[in-house]
């Protein structure tokens, strides 16, 4: 196709051939990948979306509207990846598909680029990205969020939004505003770096404090160094691959110069964050600088095999984070950590590492496929019953307080670290 061409003018963006032919179409993916379990379509699995890039890259196919909407359903979940046997880079495909569909996609023009005007101006700036939370942590703590639901006024996909908020939203965590531990590392303990993020940081900031105090008593002395922000996940996933590099850029020069591990407690952060070394591979100045940051960067659940553990009773239902169990391939340490407290009986629930829907901005752009598997998780917890759901990922939270709400019972959801936090204060109160 013709480097001019107007349905396809990245072509330095396009995915590889070499990352295409890794596919050989044994349909193993089928199972595992959520729009098709949905759908029942091949266009809507892994292998049919990477037939269509394998077209337009060929030439044999314009970029049609029919293969833009084929390519956007995908949750970009990355549970293909997981049980491929030629190990396809899916998620990288997608990027790279989508980063065509940023510059020329044949349809909803407009709408993309609204919503990349609004990740690189609010969720990318953290005085904007404040400013436009501030009403959202008000009302959730507020009487009025009561009255709006007697009122009867939240409903479809108002309703839907609204429900996702979590059920009290404590301060916000910001690196600026954090001062340091007050004792330095000693030979008994060891620092590392808290990764703070955008919305997670925002609206999860009980979870970075949770995550500093359950470190704390795992020996690691966790500090959120200033200069860091986004870490571009959105963006990349969104096609958005020039901005990504952008962001990447930023913490790799925020953060190098600190030692220790970089603890993410957010799963699509830390998977995306994991990879630096691969968005930045074609850049010569910041390639090696990347692969060095991108091992320094582990999950939260990674580093706690000294975690002295604790009381938490109740059925507890774990959810794997896509990002956490498919990209970083991390599924036992949270088990293995919530199995430690005493009083605490994991409740396995089928499907737990399906997509719950949620993905990123997924839910606000693609609401019905996403109330779909919101619809399914919640079916899963009013059959499982448990007093609290938990999660690892920021999106994940916000989709399952929803879905709680849909299984009609009162469980709570909780971060990994909230858990690990409340079960170790619990063990403490009672050694007092």
């Amino acid at each position: 196709m013709a480097s001019d061409s107007p349905l396809w003018p990245l072509l330095s963006e396009a995915p590889t051939a070499e990352d295409l032919a890794r596919c050989v179409h044994c349909g193993l993916c089928l199972s595992s990948c959520p729009t098709y379990i949905v759908t029942g379509l091949e266009v809507e699995s892994p292998r049919g979306r990477i037939h269509m890039a394998k077209l337009v890259n060929e030439g044999r196919s314009e970029l049609t509207p029919a293969i833009q909407q084929h390519w956007e359903l995908c949750l970009q979940c990355r549970a293909c990846e997981a049980v491929c046997p030629s190990g396809v880079p899916y998620g990288r495909i997608q990027e790279h598909a989508r980063a065509q569909l940023d510059h020329a996609a044949p349809k909803q023009r407009g709408q993309r680029r609204v919503r990349k005007f609004l990740l690189r101006n609010v969720i990318a700036r953290p005085r904007v990205l404040a400013a436009a939370m501030a009403p959202a942590r008000w009302y959730a703590n507020s009487f009025a969020r009561r009255l709006a639901r007697r009122s009867g006024l939240l409903r479809g996909r108002l309703g839907a939004m609204e429900s996702q908020l979590p059920r009290n939203v404590g301060r916000p965590y910001r690196p600026a505003n954090t001062a340091s531990p007050s004792a330095a590392a000693t030979d008994e303990t060891s620092s590392g770096v808290l990764f703070t993020g955008c919305v997670m940081g925002e609206l999860f900031g009980n979870v970075h404090r949770a995550t500093e105090r359950v470190y704390a008593r795992a020996g690691i002395d966790l500090r959120a160094t200033p200069g860091q922000g986004c870490c571009g996940a959105l963006h990349a996933h969104d096609g958005d691959l020039e901005f990504a590099r952008k962001l990447a850029r930023k913490n790799i020069a925020a953060l190098e110069t600190t030692t220790g591990p970089i603890v993410v407690n957010s799963a699509g952060c830390g998977a995306a964050m994991k990879e630096y070394g691969d968005l930045l591979s074609g850049d010569p100045k910041w390639a090696s600088r990347a692969a060095a940051f991108a091992v320094r960067v582990k999950d939260s659940s990674e580093l706690l095999n000294d975690f002295p553990g604790g009381s938490f009773e109740g059925r507890v239902a774990y959810q794997d984070a896509c990002h956490l169990a498919h990209a970083q391939r991390i599924r036992e340490q949270p088990r293995t950590l919530l199995g430690t407290l005493a009083g605490c009986s994991l409740v396995e629930t089928p499907g737990a590492d399906v997509c719950c829907g949620a993905a990123g901005i997924y839910s606000l752009v693609q609401s019905e496929m996403s109330g779909v598997l919101r619809q399914r998780k919640a079916d899963q917890f009013a059959a499982a019953r448990p007093d609290v759901v938990v999660t690892a990922n920021p999106g994940c939270h916000l989709q399952y307080e929803a879905a709680v709400r849909q299984a009609g019972i009162p469980a709570r959801v909780m971060h990994l670290m909230e858990v690990l936090d409340e079960a170790a204060s619990s063990n403490s109160q009672q050694q007092d």
